[in-house]
C-alpha cells in the first residue's frame, strides 16, 4: 500500500510538472509504461470523488448527474485519441497513443478542482453546474496549452500541424461532447450547456 502511495504522490509531483511545461517531464511521462496506471487515475479521480459526493448529498436524479460528469471525461479522451491519430496519420509523426494519453492525463490534474464546486453544491450552492463548467473551460484551456507544447516536442510537430491537431481535436471532442449530451441526457443537456 506504501508502495503505491508513494508511486501516487509521485505521480501527483509530476503531473504539476507536466503543468508547468517541463519538457523533459513530459518526455519521461510520455516514455514511462507504468505511469499509464497513474494517469487512468488522476483523469478518473475526480469523476469518483464527484459521484461520491452527490450520492451522499441526495439519490435523487443521480443518474442523471452521473451522466453529465462523465460526459466531459469522455471527450476528453476522444479528444487527446483523435489528436494523437491525427499527428500519426496526416503528419506521419512518431509516437505512441497511450504516451500522448498518459501527458495529457497528467495534465488534467487541473480537474481536480472540479471537485469543489460538486462539494460546494453538496452544502446547499445553487447552480453549482456553473461553476463546474468553468473549471472545465480552464481545464480545457490549459490542456490546449499543454496539447500544443507535446505536439510540438513529442511528436515534433511544427507549429502550424500541431495547430491544424489541436483544431481538429477540439471539433471531434465538441461533436463526441454533443453526440454523448443528446444520447445520454437529450434535450435537458442542450438547455444547461449550448
Amino acid at each position: 500500500m506504501k508502495k503505491y502511495l508513494d508511486s501516487l504522490i509521485s505521480a501527483i509531483k509530476d503531473a504539476v510538472s507536466v503543468l508547468k511545461l517541463d519538457k523533459s517531464m513530459i518526455s519521461r511521462v510520455a516514455a514511462d509504461d507504468s505511469a499509464t496506471l497513474n494517469a487512468i487515475f488522476i483523469l478518473a479521480l475526480p469523476f469518483v470523488v464527484n459521484v461520491l459526493l452527490l450520492a451522499l448529498t441526495g439519490p435523487m436524479f443521480l443518474w442523471l448527474q452521473i451522466k453529465i460528469l462523465l460526459i466531459p471525461i469522455v471527450a476528453l479522451i476522444g479528444a487527446i485519441f483523435s489528436m494523437s491519430l491525427v499527428a500519426q496519420v496526416l503528419f506521419k509523426a512518431k509516437g505512441d497513443h497511450l504516451a500522448f494519453f498518459r501527458v495529457l492525463a497528467y495534465a488534467s490534474i487541473v480537474s481536480w478542482l472540479g471537485v469543489l464546486p460538486v462539494l460546494l453544491g453538496a452544502f446547499g450552492m445553487d447552480s453549482f453546474y456553473n461553476l463546474f463548467n468553468l473549471v472545465n473551460l480552464v481545464l480545457g484551456v490549459w490542456i490546449l496549452v499543454v496539447t500544443y507544447n507535446v505536439l510540438t516536442s513529442y511528436y515534433r510537430l511544427n507549429q502550424q500541424n500541431a495547430i491544424i491537431t489541436m483544431i481538429i481535436g477540439v471539433v471531434c471532442a465538441a461533436i463526441l461532447q454533443s453526440l454523448l449530451g443528446e444520447l445520454l441526457i437529450g434535450r435537458f443537456y442542450r438547455v444547461m450547456y449550448f
